[in-house]
C-alpha cells in the first residue's frame, strides 16, 4: 500500500535532554566534545543551526546526521525564519522598509523579512523540506515573529493583527511540513515572556494560540533575561528554580484555561486528560550562561528540578552561545 511507503525513518526519543551547538561547533573538533558529553551524561540531543542568515545543509551535515544516529543521538535541526538577512540584494521586496521605501534596520543593525508576504513562506518551507531530507528527527523554528518595532521607528508595516499573520504562517509551514514527512517533529521557539502574558508582546506571538500547531514548545527561560520585580525579585538571575517554575506555572494556567474552554467545562476529571496532553509538548530551553549570576552545576540543577517540579515530562535543552557546557550539572 502506499501508507507503507511512508515509513519513520526518524529517531524517537522521550525525553529529550539536549544541548544546543552552532553551525561552527558542528564544523570543527568542538562537535566531538559535544558528542561525548552524550556518551559520558544524560544528554541524548543535539541541537545544530542549520539556517540563519546562510544555509549549512550540505553533504557534510547529512553525514554527522548519520553519525549522531549511529550513537543514538536525537538530532534537532534549527532554522531562524524572519530575522535573515540572506536576501537583502535579491529579494528586497520581501523585507521591512522606511517611509522612504529603504530597507529597515532593527537596532543591531539586522534586516526582518515580512511575515505576510508568502515567498518568503514558501522560501522557508523549501529549506526546511531540505533539512528533513538531511536526516534531521527534528526542525526546530526560532524567530517566528516580528520584530520589536520602537514607538518612534521608522517602518512600514501592514495593520493586519501580528499574531494573525504568526498564526497562519505557523498553520501553514507545520501543515506543509506534515504533509511532507508525517513523522518529522516540528517545534518552536518562544519568548518566556509569553508565558507571564495573554497577549502576543506586539511581536505576533500568542502562546496558547501558536502552542497547538507544533509537536514541542520550547520557551526560552533564561532567568537572566527577566527584569526586576519578575517574581518580585531584586534579580531575577540568582533565583532559577522559582523563575523557572513560576513560568511554567503561568503557562500550565494558560493551558488549563484553553483545554476547559475546548472541553466546555472546568471539571478536572474531563478537563485534565486534554490538559496533560498538552502539557506533553512542553520541553523548555534552559540557561547555561552566566549573565546576572554565575550558572554553576548547582544552578542549573535547580533550572532542571524546576522543570520536574512543574510537572514536564519531555525533558528540556541547554542553551550556551559558545557551547561550553557545565557537565557538573548532568546526571552521569
Amino acid at each position: 500500500t502506499e501508507e507503507a511507503v511512508k515509513v519513520n525513518k526518524h529517531l524517537t526519543l522521550n525525553p529529550q535532554k539536549g544541548i544546543y551547538s552552532t553551525v561552527w561547533s558542528a564544523r570543527t573538533k568542538r562537535i566531538n566534545d559535544l558528542i561525548r558529553i552524550t556518551d559520558e551524561t544524560e544528554i541524548n540531543t543535539i541541537v545544530i543551526d542549520v539556517k540563519d542568515s546562510g544555509i549549512y545543509i550540505d553533504d557534510y551535515l547529512k553525514n554527522l546526521v548519520d553519525e549522531l544516529h549511529k550513537k543514538n543521538i536525537y538530532a534537532i535541526a534549527r532554522l531562524v525564519i524572519f530575522q535573515d538577512n540572506s536576501q537583502i540584494k535579491t529579494r528586497p521586496d520581501w523585507y521591512f522598509k522606511n517611509s522612504l521605501g529603504d530597507l529597515w534596520q532593527d537596532h543591531r543593525g539586522w534586516y526582518w523579512m515580512d511575515p505576510t508576504n508568502h515567498e518568503v513562506w514558501d522560501y522557508n518551507i523549501k529549506i526546511s523540506k531540505q533539512a528533513i531530507d538531511a536526516g534531521f528527527d527534528e526542525l526546530n523554528f526560532d524567530y517566528i515573529r516580528y520584530p520589536g518595532f520602537k514607538k518612534d521607528d521608522d517602518v512600514v508595516f501592514s495593520s493586519v493583527l501580528k499574531n494573525r499573520i504568526i498564526d497562519d504562517f505557523a498553520s501553514y509551514l507545520t501543515s506543509e511540513l506534515k504533509k511532507y514527512d508525517p513523522y518529522i517533529m516540528l517545534s518552536v521557539d518562544l519568548f518566556a515572556y509569553n508565558m507571564l502574558r495573554r497577549d502576543d508582546l506586539g511581536i505576533g506571538q500568542n502562546f496558547v494560540e501558536l502552542y497547538d500547531y507544533f509537536d514541542y514548545v520550547s520557551p526560552m527561560i533564561y532567568p537572566s533575561h527577566y527584569i526586576t520585580g519578575n517574581f518580585g525579585f531584586d534579580n531575577p538571575a540568582e533565583y532559577p528554580y522559582e523563575v523557572v517554575l513560576g513560568t511554567i506555572e503561568k503557562g500550565k494556567d494558560q493551558l488549563w484555561e484553553k483545554s476547559a474552554a475546548e472541553v466546555g467545562t472546568s471539571t478536572s476529571a474531563i478537563v485534565n486528560p486534554v490538559f496533560e496532553k498538552r502539557l506533553k509538548k512542553l520541553r523548555p530551553w534552559l540557561q547555561d550562561f552566566n549573565i546576572g549570576a554565575i550558572y554553576d552545576g548547582e544552578m542549573i540543577r535547580k533550572e532542571k528540578q524546576a522543570v520536574y517540579d512543574a510537572g514536564l515530562t519531555s525533558g528540556w535543552l541547554l542553551w550556551n552561545p559558545r557551547n561550553v557546557y557545565t557537565e557538573g550539572a548532568l546526571d552521569k
